[in-house]
């Protein structure tokens, strides 16, 4: 019996596969790297030289004809990779043809996790690009209070005046998620285990998900998602925040100190609160995943060059100095300086290796011909376009005043594309047309204020005898900070 159910399962796979690879979008390009091949029988050993070699392989690509396309294989599938003369057609392109969110949860299997609440409607977008971006200036006192009970706490301050020694990635990743979860769910709720632990684990959940079912054919996964420990973790977790948040119906009420949770209620546009909760914890992970990255990268490019530090350090003295001692939106707003410094490390260390990403939600016919079927997905290659000439000056050195400007009382440039949160050419940071990232305000100003707090207090460095920052790490299509460099931070008298 079991003989015979192993053997029908191995042909309804097979079959599966099969038919999946019969019904991929064709494209009229050529390969980067490993071709599956007929069938997709190489897609694996395709996988795998894209993980190993993938990113070298576009470098060079673009080096050679940066305006030609080609499809290559990534971790999760096929994707077309658009040179960078079609981005503005691209960008007039409406959602119902091109769309980044329907690209996310399909990168993600977010079905499977409820990451594809995002579909439902833009109300998380909406949410941080109006009322988070606006409530900056009641928020930023809100952040520092809790950055400098979170740096006393972890850093054992002001007890001890000995050097820590502390991994850099795990430090980062906890004040961010101390602030974070501060101004999402408010001082009530942002120190419960409940809230932590669930916050915590679900980046991990939903990878380990993902991976878990990729090598399984679509038609099974939906059968099999049930079965996955992470995945019930999932809802399980969000189902006790959603206690937590609203324990009884008087709790979708607003509170008087801002929050995104705050912000969700007062939008009336969800009453649900088995929806708000989710759509929090989807903000929040994502908050804390990319800022955590961007500050680890900026953290270590200070210790690789420390002449930086002084200069950094007097901005932020200054405009500390201005309010009195005190954290204001106006005083991160005028950290120009590091403004710069943290737009050139990001520029450098680009989380989004292939960035723009899209999924094409109908059939388009490029200006030049080229035809992109529905359901392919497309990418920009952000990471090569870093270090073209056409977008930068000398592209391959760091420059920390490369995009500073001065305030425009002293007749400096008002361009903002130099900003840290602008988007210039060649730049994919934070995403390129619709629909680019609309926590960007509130994360610039959390990863600001971090790093400013951090030089006023603490003399940053590697360890004795260390001079070059770790390499970056290749992760499908991102590029990650090492997450075990250690740094050591010595107290300022």
């Amino acid at each position: 019996m079991y003989p015979e159910i192993i053997a029908l399962l191995v042909a309804a796979w097979m079959l599966a596969t099969v038919t999946e690879s019969i019904c991929n979008p064709r494209l009229a390009v050529p390969r980067l790297g490993t071709n599956p091949s007929l069938f997709t029988l190489r897609k694996w050993w395709a996988r795998w030289t894209w993980a190993k070699y993938g990113h070298d392989h576009v470098r060079r690509r673009y080096e050679q004809a940066k305006d030609e396309n080609y499809v290559t294989q990534t971790i999760m599938s096929d994707v077309l990779v658009i040179a960078p003369k079609y981005l503005n057609e691209l960008n007039m392109l409406p959602e119902s043809k091109l769309s980044s969110t329907a690209e996310l949860v399909e990168r993600v299997m977010g079905q499977f996790t409820g990451v594809d609440l995002l579909l439902r409607d833009h109300l998380s977008h909406d949410i941080c690009r109006g009322p988070l971006r606006k409530g900056l200036a009641d928020l930023v006192p809100i952040m520092a209070q809790e950055l400098v009970a979170t740096m006393s706490e972890r850093l054992n301050q002001p007890v001890s005046n000995e050097p820590t020694v502390l991994v850099a990635y795990k430090l980062m990743y906890s004040l961010i998620d101390a602030m974070t979860s501060r101004v999402f769910v408010g001082k009530e709720h942002c120190h419960n285990k409940l809230w932590k632990n669930a916050l915590t684990n679900l980046p991990a959940d939903v990878e380990i998900t993902k991976l878990t079912l990729l090598p399984f054919p679509r038609f099974i996964r939906g059968l099999l998602a049930p079965l996955i420990p992470r995945r019930n973790r999932v809802f399980r977790q969000r189902a006790e925040v959603r206690e937590l948040l609203f324990s009884t119906p008087e709790t979708l009420a607003v509170t008087k100190e801002p929050s995104v949770l705050n912000f969700f209620i007062e939008s009336g546009k969800d009453q649900n609160p088995d929806t708000i909760t989710a759509r929090l914890m989807i903000l929040s992970g994502a908050a804390l995943h990319t800022s955590s990255m961007a500050l680890t990268h900026a953290i270590f490019d200070l210790c690789a060059m420390p002449e930086y530090i002084e200069p950094l350090r007097s901005e932020a003295q200054a405009s500390y100095s201005l309010e009195n001692d005190k954290w204001e939106l106006s005083t991160v707003q005028r950290l120009r300086r590091l403004d710069s410094f943290l737009k050139e490390s990001q520029r450098l260390s680009n989380a989004r290796f292939l960035g723009f990403n899209r999924i094409a939600t109908d059939t388009i016919k490029l200006s030049d011909g080229l035809i992109i079927p529905r359901g392919t997905k497309i990418a920009l290659p952000g990471g090569a376009m870093r270090y073209d000439a056409q977008f930068y000056e000398q592209p391959d050195k760091f420059d920390r005043l490369r995009f500073y400007r001065v305030d425009e009382s002293d007749g400096g440039t008002t361009n903002i594309q130099q900003d840290f949160v602008g988007i210039e050419p060649g730049n994919l940071t934070w995403g390129n047309g619709r629909f680019t990232c609309p926590g960007r305000w509130y994360a610039s100003a959390m990863v600001k204020l971090i790093l400013a707090e951090l030089l006023l207090s603490y003399d940053i460095s590697f360890a004795d005898g260390q001079t070059q920052r770790p390499e970056n790490r290749h992760y499908d299509m991102d590029l990650l900070p090492s997450n075990t460099q250690k740094i050591v931070l010595r107290p300022r008298k």
